[in-house]
């Protein structure tokens, strides 16, 4: 090669690598600000990200702080609030590392509440007792029981007992689903612990008809119905896990093929100390230790007796490393009980989340963020990519940084990052807490970039449609940043220019005010007179996905119009074995077909709507002459699922009536009354009720009636359950009141109450009838069917009253109806086939049909789609407009807007729950212009008065002119 041409070649390579390490910033049009590389590319992925259905509802906080130069590099929407999933266990871990330190060992005694006589007997009883231990196994008890046989101890006299008083009894973290339950993620906590309370469960196809089931550890605390069928020749799985609320009991459902893998699951179990007493019980008696003969391990509280052994767990920061490589939610969660424990005196979730609170401050973050579990698991919890990459600059100060790094995932190498970056740079380089549920992705974390800086980043997303682009988002993004600072721009890389809108001089500064800063705020206003371009007359993240609450009822309410029609009607059916006769006495079973209708009531406080009655119907059957019955009574609710509660809804809820059960057949909205009043004098027990009177709930009341003081009156019911327990005091001058309670399985309600009226005005049932769940024969003869009022009238109480349980049953006839599948998920198939049918886009997550569950997730340009395309719909849209709440008159909105220009011209939905605010509907101008809009709120909200806001934006529509 001679010399020019070298010359031209070393020129080229030079260039290309002053091009591609350049550092001079490229401008924004405006000539304002740099635009670094950096902040190009991350940029330039995050335009591409909204031109994709898949992934336009997606809403990325993004921190990346150089931990060399101190400083930030690059920051998008870091301020605003995200729930962070699993990446909370970094402040969990953080705490426990600072407050414990790294060489925290947990123990587990066992104690004597008695005395050590000769030839190894104990007399008296023996404690098991916890200290929050997260990795206590079978083999720790095994190892604690061989230690007791080196004592010489042979024989228990008294009792087998465990203690777990060093945690509440609170199980379950603040706002977790119920429908996580069954799984080994979502396992109930408790003081004394073993195998992360859960066991596993292997279902293995063999020769016979049924597979094999084996529980590890093999127990008897937990009863499996096994319903899993072989499939010859087949190798794939289908199956189901189910533990019913509140039960020991798992029902395995489905198939698994002749040919498949054997299939394993970790399922978990109610009030697991008594699961750990049991383990411990069998072992004991392995290695010959004999214990009397008792029904059940017991709980006790040990404020004395003397200390045979302790147990010592591994050090926390070996712990750590199962926590976070694994993303161990128990480990998390036992970890921050324990922190409650031992910083605030009371193992507790809320405890430890002001311990948290406390370690937050000291790093210097001190409000705008809500902690209530350890490991993220809740959807209450919401953090500022700003506050977690804080957090992880702090880390590097202290003396447990290693101890914290250690813990976490390595990109392409373990844990939860072990799948991901391969092959990349960022390959062993990154290190990272990953975070992922429903609609949620995140990352933070650690990396080295080229020029031998230590960056941290975090990378949080929320309104996840497709979870492959979250993730694709943030690898890419930690690529970046190892190759940092040797970027180039992207090709075609240009900055957003913000674009303005008719209304964006009124509405911007409404919605710019600081105290909106950490909240996600979706907003689509439209004109129905304009069309194109001209139509929009505002926009903000109109498509970013968002939990709506409530406002998922106008869907239910658009679809139910729309698919079964403004007069349709409900009916209830009554069937007998035999055709009518003159005879009083009716033989064989009474049966009661239900199809939906959720205005089936008493005529007592709980009737809301006319239409079908239990005393109706019970007079109608006296007017037929019947007066005695000689077989059962059989309730029909088969034409809905047996699905009870939304997906997503929360345990913690599920004593509130606006969390009824769900089914086919239902009575008073699925609730009834307990009215209280306190007694004649003090000492008195509290006075108590039921509307309806009825024995299908039993009441343990335990409240009195005290001379002053606070009402302190208490009425939960045992999960599960229909018994009720009433408690604490009430004032002697107190005026009573009432609570509206769900109850279980309401079809054996409707059956019981309907029994018992029935005998009231009586008609009888021969003294071994039973109420039995079942269908209809084909054989049995219909005898009467009951309509409702027009569905127009039950969606309008719906509507404006924001009820829950109207809004699935509607839901779930609307499936039953148009998919022949009265489940939920037929409803919303339904749903969206509404929406593409009005031109909308079906890319939303819509699960329930009340908007209770928070793995909803609909931007406000889905809501705008309906409520534009019901304004088209000329017949059903006066019908629609009708059962919407209209500002200071009615529903929701009745004490709203009054004395503005929205009064009486603002029809809507609201939605409301913690975190969440919404408002959709229709507002004409001043000048006569007919608008659609929806806004949407999501966000740790604190004490915001977002009732302000909400009506600062309508009445700016209202008032436009």
């Amino acid at each position: 090669m001679n010399l020019k041409v070298k010359q031209a070649c070393m020129w080229l390579m030079v260039l290309a690598v002053i091009l591609s390490v350049s550092a001079a910033p490229v401008y924004a049009e405006s000539g304002a600000e740099a635009v670094s590389p950096l902040q190009a590319q991350i940029e330039k992925r995050l335009s591409d990200l909204k031109k994709d259905d898949n992934s336009i509802g997606l809403h990325a906080g993004i921190a990346v702080y150089d931990l060399t130069d101190k400083r930030f590099l690059y920051q998008h929407q870091a301020k605003r609030s995200y729930i962070p999933a699993s990446t909370l266990k970094l402040f969990t871990t953080i705490t426990g590392l600072d407050r414990l330190g790294p060489d925290y060992r947990w123990k587990t005694e066992v104690l004597i509440d008695g005395s050590l006589v000769g030839n190894g007997v104990v007399q008296g009883n023996l404690i098991l007792k916890g200290y929050g231990d997260p990795s206590l196994k079978q083999s720790d008890l095994r190892d604690i029981a061989l230690a007791l046989k080196e004592k010489g101890i042979r024989r228990v006299t008294g009792k087998l007992l465990v203690d777990e008083s060093y945690f509440d009894t609170q199980r379950l973290g603040m706002g977790w689903m119920w429908d996580d339950e069954p799984y080994g993620y979502s396992a109930q906590l408790s003081g004394l612990a073993a195998e992360k309370n859960s066991v596993t469960v292997t279902i293995t196809p063999g020769k016979a008809s049924a597979p094999a089931v084996t529980l590890q550890p093999a127990t008897t605390y937990l009863a499996i119905t096994n319903q899993v069928q072989i499939v010859a020749n087949n190798s794939s799985t289908s199956i189901t896990v189910e533990r019913p609320r509140g039960k020991n009991e798992i029902i395995l459902k489905g198939t698994i093929g002749a040919q498949a893998k054997p299939y394993q699951e970790a399922v978990t179990m109610e009030d697991p100390a008594l699961f750990v007493g049991e383990l411990w019980r069998d072992i004991l008696l392995q290695e010959g230790i004999i214990t009397p003969p008792q029904k059940g391990i017991e709980k006790t509280v040990a404020t004395h007796g003397t200390a045979l052994h302790t147990h010592y767990s591994k050090p926390l920061s070996e712990l750590v490393i199962e926590l976070n490589k694994e993303s161990d939610n128990f480990y998390a969660d036992m970890l921050l009980k324990t922190l409650g424990a031992t910083q605030k005196g009371e193992g507790s979730f809320a405890a430890g989340s002001e311990a948290v609170r406390d370690m937050l401050k000291h790093a210097g973050i001190n409000s705008g963020f809500r902690v209530v579990d350890g490991s993220g698991l809740s959807r209450f919890n919401w953090i500022t990519p700003e506050q977690m990459v804080t957090m992880l600059a702090f880390v590097q100060e202290q003396s447990y940084r290693e101890a914290l790094e250690a813990s976490l995932p390595i990109a392409g190498v373990d844990g939860t990052l072990k799948n991901r970056l391969k092959g990349t740079i960022a390959e062993k380089k990154a290190i990272a807490k990953t975070g992922s549920m429903g609609g949620v992705n995140t990352l933070a974390g650690y990396v080295t970039a080229q020029n031998g800086h230590k960056l941290a980043y975090v990378i949080m997303t929320n309104g996840v449609y497709k979870s492959k682009y979250a993730r694709d988002l943030q690898d890419q993004i930690v690529v970046l940043l190892t190759s940092y600072p040797q970027l180039s721009m992207p090709d075609g890389y240009a900055t957003d220019g913000q674009k303005t809108y008719k209304l964006s001089a009124t509405l911007d500064p409404i919605l710019d005010q600081p105290q909106l800063e950490n909240l996600a705020v979706g907003l689509l206003v439209k004109s129905l007179d304009s069309t194109g371009d001209d139509a929009i007359w505002y926009e903000r993240d109109a498509d970013t996905l968002l939990t709506p609450a409530s406002n998922v009822k106008m869907l239910t309410s658009a679809a139910a119009l729309s698919q079964l029609g403004p007069e349709y009607v409900y009916k209830t059916e009554l069937y007998t074995d035999a055709a009518h006769t003159d005879s009083p006495v009716l033989q064989g079973n009474l049966y009661v077909k239900g199809y939906g209708d959720p205005t089936i009531h008493t005529e007592e406080a709980l009737k809301v709507q006319n239409g079908v009655s239990v005393e109706q119907i019970v007079d109608d059957l006296k007017e037929q002459g019947i007066r005695q019955i000689t077989g059962n009574l059989f309730l029909d609710e088969t034409y809905f699922d047996q699905e009870r509660l939304g997906l997503g809804w929360t345990w913690d809820d599920e004593d509130e009536a606006f969390n009824p059960r769900v089914g086919a057949l239902s009575l008073n909205r699925g609730t009834i009354v307990l009215a209280y009043e306190p007694g004649e004098q003090e000492g008195d027990a509290v006075r108590v009720s039921l509307y309806p009177n009825t024995s299908y709930l039993s009441i343990k009341n335990e409240a009195v009636t005290a001379e002053g003081g606070k009402d302190s009156l208490v009425i939960e019911r045992e999960r599960g359950t229909n018994q009720i327990r009433v408690t604490g005091t009430l004032p002697l001058d107190h005026d009573g009141g009432a609570k509206r309670i769900p109850v279980e399985e309401p079809a054996m309600y409707f059956g019981t109450v309907l029994k018992e009226k029935m005998e009231e005005e009586g008609i009888r049932f021969s003294g071994n009838s039973k109420i039995v769940l079942g269908p209809v024969p084909a054989a049995a003869v219909k005898r009467m069917e009951f309509t409702s009022q027009p569905l127009r009238q039950i969606v309008d109480y719906m509507s404006k009253q924001s009820d829950n349980g109207y809004a699935e049953m509607i839901l779930k006839s609307i499936g039953a109806h148009k998919q022949a599948n009265g489940s939920a998920d037929s409803g919303v198939q339904s749903v969206l086939e509404m929406v593409q049918a009005m031109g909308g886009k079906t890319n939303f997550d819509m699960m329930d049909g009340s908007g209770l569950t928070r793995y909803n997730l609909i931007s406000p340009r889905h809501f705008v789609s309906v409520l534009e395309g019901m304004s088209k719909q000329h017949e059903i849209s006066p019908v629609f407009v009708e059962v919407l709440s209209l500002a200071g008159v009615d529903g929701t909105l009745e004490e709203r807007f009054i004395g503005t220009a929205a009064e009486e011209n603002l029809t809507g939905v609201t939605g409301s729950m913690t975190d969440v605010r919404s408002l959709s509907g229709y507002v004409t101008t001043k000048s006569g212009e007919k608008l659609v809009f929806s806004l949407i709120i999501n966000g740790y909200m604190n004490d915001l008065d977002l009732n302000r806001i909400e009506e600062q934006i309508v009445n700016s529509l209202a008032s436009y002119d």
